[in-house]
């Protein structure tokens, strides 16, 4: 833990580590899609809502039926040995809800040629308890990758998970950078802590010794960091939480959000001045493995000189 607390930063982990006990004591945090579930029962609302509907099956099937997408991403001052780089997205993996979802996962990515793959948070489906069974999911989903991971943690996970996961290759960025090099180019891969619930994220310690020519591509777990990434020369942002809605009305119409994001950002690409950004509608789901006219997805990011 003391390795920890180095690479996030002190303050950050002491914010961390309270805001952890906060979600012990109090059963969550009281957020939509983050803790609500714990004041009201509010899972189990919806699951009697589609069992009565007849829908519950259906949402079942479209929860385990993840689909490919696939997104351009065009850099001025890429440099031309990343040119055709691909970047494999999983997020909000929730991996502890169903005990078939890492075998369908495995099913979508395996035929995938990537050269990245990262992850942008929630890993578990709760906020606070046991995270054990969704770790050792997610290892087993591990076993599948084929190039070098990269992850970033979410509202809905503990810090402690990091050693096991950073022991079969999933490397954390705490707040920290990695530079990729293909020759004399470098491209700088930054991950900044939850900014959502936790609000661990520094940009500052992220980003200290990046070159200043370097394209910086962002993993936040939320996109609510869209307009700070923009002011500092960001040119893609990566993330995840919002889940596109995962009960959407006909048409992808969302019903429920935590407000935290403009709705342009809720899924899909986006743009914040010269910054691309990519909100996933989610790899897994939270409270109830069902979805509902808004699709899982992993997602393959090309970046491409423009």
């Amino acid at each position: 833990m003391e390795a920890l607390k180095e690479r996030l930063g002190e303050s950050a982990f002491i914010q961390r580590q309270i805001r952890e006990v906060h979600l012990h004591e109090k059963e969550g945090d009281g957020r939509l899609l983050g803790g609500i579930e714990h004041k009201v029962d509010l899972y189990s609302i919806l699951r009697k809502c589609l069992k009565f509907s007849g829908l519950w099956k259906r949402a079942v099937r479209n929860y385990l039926d993840t689909k490919l997408e696939t997104n351009r991403v065009g850099i001025v001052d890429l440099p031309e040995a990343f040119n055709g780089f691909r970047i494999l997205h999983l997020t909000d993996l929730h991996a502890d809800l169903h005990d078939d979802f890492i075998e369908a996962v495995k099913q979508v990515i395996e035929p995938i040629e990537y050269d990245l793959l990262v992850i942008t948070g929630d890993f578990r489906s709760a906020t606070f308890g046991d995270h054990t069974g969704a770790t050792s999911a997610v290892i087993e989903l591990s076993r599948s990758f084929k190039a070098d991971c990269y992850a970033v943690l979410g509202n809905h996970d503990s810090i402690e998970k990091v050693p096991r996961l950073e022991a079969v290759g999933i490397r954390f960025l705490l707040n920290e950078h990695v530079l990729l090099k293909r020759g004399n180019a470098c491209l700088a891969l930054v991950g900044i802590d939850d900014p959502n619930y936790y609000q661990t994220h520094n940009f500052e310690q992220a980003m200290a010794g990046i070159p200043e020519d370097c394209v910086k591509v962002l993993l936040s777990h939320s996109p609510e960091t869209y307009k700070q990434a923009a002011q500092l020369g960001f040119d893609l942002q990566l993330s995840g939480h919002t889940h596109g809605g995962q009960i959407c009305l006909p048409g992808g119409r969302v019903l429920i959000h935590d407000g935290t994001s403009p709705r342009r950002l809720f899924k899909g690409p986006w743009r914040e001045g010269k910054l691309q950004g990519y909100t996933s509608r989610g790899t897994g789901g939270t409270g109830l493995p069902v979805r509902l006219n808004c699709p899982a997805e992993v997602t393959l990011h090309t970046l491409v000189v423009s």
